[in-house]
C-alpha cells in the first residue's frame, strides 16, 4: 500500500515540467465561449441519448421478431394438402377462376398455414389456405405461409379459424368433413372447433352433420361436388334412397349412364345433384319386376323384384309346407350358392 509522502510526490512529478507562470498568463475564456461549450456538450449528450434510444427499440423489434411467427415463401409444389380437407372441389368452383386472376393481379393477401411434414425436410402439409396454394401453384409462383408445429388434433382445429368466416363452405362439405373426423376418432367437440361452430347446439348439429353423411357413398358425394345451394333435407332424401350407403346395381348403372351424358358435362354441382336426385327417385318409383314360375299342377310362384330386395310369394293353400320346407334349407341353400360363387370365381 502507497503512504502519503510517497502519493504526494508522484502528484508533484506529473506536473514537473508545468510551466506555472504561463499556466497564470493564461485569460479564462469568455462567456461566448463558454456557451458554446456548453451547448456542445449538451448536443452530445442528447446524441448519446438518442443512440440509447434507438438501441432500445432495436432490441424491443428484434425481442419481437423473435417472438413472433414470421411469413415465409415456400414453393407451393413442396406443400401437399391437410390429410382431411374440407373441400371438395377448388378448381370446379365458379369463383375460383377469379381468385386466382385476383392473386395474379394484387397478390397473395393472407399467408397460408403449413407444418413441417414428417420424414420429408423441406416439405409442409396445409392446415388451411388450401384455395390460395392451389392459385400459387397454378401461378407457379412462391405461397406465403406461417409455419407452425402442429399436433394432428391442432391442424384439424386451426382449420376452423378460415370455416368460422367461410360464408361458402356448403352442407355437404361441412358433412363429408365431420364425418371424416369421426371415423378418424376425433370428438365431437374437436370437430366443433374444426368447423368453426361456436354457436349454442353446436354437438346436436355436428350429429345431424354426420348422420346425412353416412347415408351416401363418398363417391357419390365427390361425383356431385359441393352443390352449395342444396341444403340438408335434399341430401337426407338421396340418402333415404341408398340402402347401407352402398349403390346397388341398378344405381350403379344409373350413375354412369348419368355421369356419359352430356347435360352432366354441362352442369354445375347443384345441377348434378339435381341429375343424379331425379334419375334414382324414378328408379326407385319404376314398379318392380314381375317373376312368375309355373310349377307342375299349373301352380304359380311369384317373386316381386326391386334394386334392393326380392319378394317370394307361395300360395300355402296350394303347396302346404313349402314355406316351411324352404326356411328350414335356407341356411344349406345359402352354403351351396356361396360354393358356387368360389367354383366360379376358380
Amino acid at each position: 500500500m502507497v503512504n502519503p509522502k510517497e502519493r504526494n510526490q508522484r502528484m508533484k512529478s506529473l506536473f514537473a515540467n508545468v510551466d506555472t507562470e504561463a499556466l497564470a498568463k493564461q485569460t479564462p475564456p469568455s462567456p461566448i465561449e463558454q456557451e458554446k461549450r456548453r451547448v456542445g456538450s449538451a448536443a452530445v449528450k442528447s446524441m448519446d441519448r438518442a443512440f440509447v434510444s434507438i438501441e432500445d427499440e432495436n432490441r424491443r423489434l428484434h425481442d419481437q421478431l423473435l417472438s413472433a411467427e414470421s411469413i415465409i415463401e415456400l414453393d407451393p409444389d413442396r406443400v401437399v394438402p391437410s390429410f382431411v380437407n374440407d373441400r371438395l372441389d377448388i378448381e370446379g368452383d365458379e369463383s375460383f377462376q377469379a381468385f386466382v386472376e385476383g392473386i395474379r393481379e394484387a397478390g397473395q393477401k393472407l399467408p397460408i398455414l403449413v407444418r413441417p411434414l414428417a420424414g420429408k425436410p423441406g416439405h409442409y402439409q396445409a392446415a388451411y389456405g388450401h384455395r390460395r396454394l392451389r392459385a400459387c401453384q397454378i401461378l407457379k409462383r412462391p405461397v406465403k405461409a406461417i409455419v407452425r408445429d402442429l399436433s394432428d388434433e391442432e391442424l384439424v382445429v386451426s382449420q376452423g379459424i378460415e370455416n368460422s368466416e367461410r360464408l361458402n363452405l356448403s352442407f355437404i362439405e361441412q358433412a363429408l368433413f365431420a364425418l371424416t373426423l369421426r371415423e378418424r376418432k376425433y370428438s365431437r367437440e374437436v370437430i366443433s372447433d374444426a368447423l368453426g361452430r361456436k354457436e349454442g347446439q353446436r354437438l346436436a348439429y355436428i350429429s345431424i352433420l354426420t348422420n346425412t353423411a353416412a347415408l351416401i357413398p363418398e363417391e357419390l358425394i365427390r361425383a356431385i361436388g359441393p352443390a352449395s345451394s342444396v341444403g340438408r333435407p335434399k341430401w337426407e332424401k338421396l340418402g333415404a334412397l341408398i340402402n347401407n350407403r352402398s349403390l346397388s346395381t341398378q344405381q350403379k348403372k344409373i350413375l354412369a349412364d348419368v355421369t356419359a351424358s352430356s347435360a352432366w358435362s354441362e352442369s354445375g354441382s347443384d345441377q348434378r345433384f339435381t341429375l343424379i336426385m331425379d334419375a334414382f327417385d324414378q328408379s326407385a318409383k319404376r314398379k318392380p319386376d314381375l317373376v312368375e314360375v309355373t310349377l307342375d299342377g299349373g301352380v304359380i310362384i311369384a317373386a316381386k323384384r326391386t334394386d334392393n330386395s326380392t319378394r317370394i310369394s307361395i300360395p300355402d293353400n296350394r303347396l302346404p309346407g313349402l314355406s316351411d320346407w324352404l326356411l328350414q334349407r335356407l341356411p344349406e341353400l345359402f352354403e351351396e350358392f356361396q360354393q358356387s360363387k368360389e367354383r366360379v370365381l376358380e
